[in-house]
């Protein structure tokens, strides 16, 4: 704590200790430091702990139980049966047998085992580029923040492989980094990460709002902004539900390619995230063939992405094309894909596939709770206040603020909101800008807003 309060208070230093826990992490993800997953490639539970540790940029080795000769040795050793996988080795004594992401949270110390209940000034649901952006602005300005994620921060943009036309980075940044970077950046400032939450309900309270969380408990704050994001869409087609998570992949990070560095492999979506995926595949496969709906590569992809992808030689564009089937029984073998124009059907041999084809909300826990639009998000402002339920309104002296939610108090920011524009900056922008409607709100309440010991307030 007291070295937190030093770093916040001295820029220099600030950034030479957050620089060489940067370049110290990279070293140890690396080098496959940390603890060891040992399963079965083929097991859901296996693909969710190495999708978590993944996400959460934790040093960690898997063993893989059909190819690695180490996994033997392993099982004997601490007397565990196979079929009793997957299991992961902490520090070369501890066994936890299938853990649960929280479980594995709590014995690597990603966060503490329970959320002692607390009034604060803010909580944070979701931590994608919204949550964190409004988590760093909201602790800088001294409000005691909570931030809570489902999965690990940086969102959807998180699985992002390169973000290049993000301000400021003319190289461009990963998305994995830039997380990385803004969860540090908001600890630094006193903001408390909770890694896994999920929240399951919000109710009003007393001026103030209860969030619960699934193994986690509540936490009641004055004010909560909404950063929860969305999701891509499942593919629906015939054969694809068992190959998900093994040759069925809705992001391409490190961690999914891996899985298919020797064969070719498809992507599915015509916009940026779909763009970005291709070219970082390309890097390591011998063919990437892009699958799009429409006509146009540019239509809904940047200029940028689109002129790279054209000149790829190792990238097959296919327009007006569909896929219908997914065949293959532990891994990926071929897809079928369509021409929605001539209806024509071929089979394309592909070892994987790659999914970016648009985005639905995370709100199912809101439904009953704030005004959402008819594809299920959360509407702010004017919109909000229309569809406001009762007397919620009455009496605020005011009215609903621009990515205020139907309820006063609760603002909504980046994806999640109904008619946000789906790119990095603007959900950064968001953040910041309901961090600045928070203390509008706040300045309309008689709450007593909490300061950090060391705010001097």
């Amino acid at each position: 704590d007291r070295l937190r309060v030093l770093v916040a208070r001295d820029p220099i230093l600030g950034d030479l200790v957050l620089r060489a826990y940067l370049g110290r992490r990279a070293l140890l993800v690396g080098a496959g430091a940390g603890f060891r997953i040992l399963g079965s490639r083929y097991s859901p539970d296996t693909r969710r702990l190495r999708e978590f540790a993944a996400r959460n940029r934790l040093p960690h080795r898997w063993i893989d139980l059909e190819s690695d000769q180490e996994a033997e040795a392993l099982l004997r050793r601490f007397s565990i049966p196979p079929e009793e996988t997957p299991i992961v080795i902490w520090r070369d004594q501890r066994v936890l047998r299938n853990p649960s992401n929280a479980e594995l949270a709590r014995l690597i110390g990603l966060s503490s085992p329970s959320i002692e209940e607390a009034r604060s000034d803010l909580i944070i649901v979701g931590s994608g580029p919204a949550g964190l952006a409004a988590a760093v602005y909201s602790a800088s300005e001294g409000l005691t923040t909570d931030l809570m994620d489902a999965i690990a921060t940086g969102g959807q943009a998180g699985t992002s492989s390169l973000i290049e036309n993000y301000f400021g980075f003319p190289a461009g940044i990963s998305g994995s980094d830039l997380a990385e970077r803004g969860e540090l950046q908001a600890r630094k400032f006193g903001a408390r990460v909770w890694v896994p939450a999920e929240a399951t309900s919000l109710k009003p309270e007393e001026g103030a709002y209860r969030v619960t969380f699934a193994e986690r408990g509540d936490v009641v704050a004055h004010t909560v902004v909404l950063a929860t994001g969305a999701t891509y869409r499942r593919l629906e087609v015939p054969g694809i539900e068992r190959l998900e998570g093994a040759s069925v992949y809705y992001a391409a990070t490190v961690y999914e390619a891996q899985q298919c560095s020797a064969d070719p492999v498809a992507v599915v979506g015509g916009g940026n995230s779909a763009g970005q995926a291709v070219l970082f595949l390309a890097k390591r496969v011998p063919r990437v063939h892009l699958l799009v709906r429409g006509p146009d590569l540019a239509a809904k992809m940047s200029r940028y992405l689109v002129d790279q992808i054209e000149r790829h030689p190792r990238v097959n564009v296919v327009l007006n094309s569909e896929v219908r089937e997914a065949e293959g029984d532990d891994v990926l073998r071929a897809i079928v894909v369509e021409n929605n124009r001539t209806g024509e059907r071929r089979k394309l041999v592909v070892r994987a596939m790659f999914v970016f084809i648009g985005t639905q909300p995370r709100t199912a826990w809101l439904a009953d709770v704030v005004a959402l639009d008819d594809r299920g998000f959360v509407l702010t402002g004017a919109a909000a206040q229309a569809r406001a339920s009762g007397t919620v309104w009455e009496g605020q002296g005011r009215v609903c603020l621009g990515l205020e939610t139907s309820l006063p108090g609760v603002f909504a920011a980046g994806d999640v909101r109904s008619g946000s524009v789906k790119r990095v900056a603007s959900a950064v922008g968001e953040g910041a800008m309901a961090i600045h409607q928070v203390h509008e709100h706040l300045g309309h309440t008689t709450v007593d807003v909490a300061r950090h010991p060391d705010d001097g307030r």
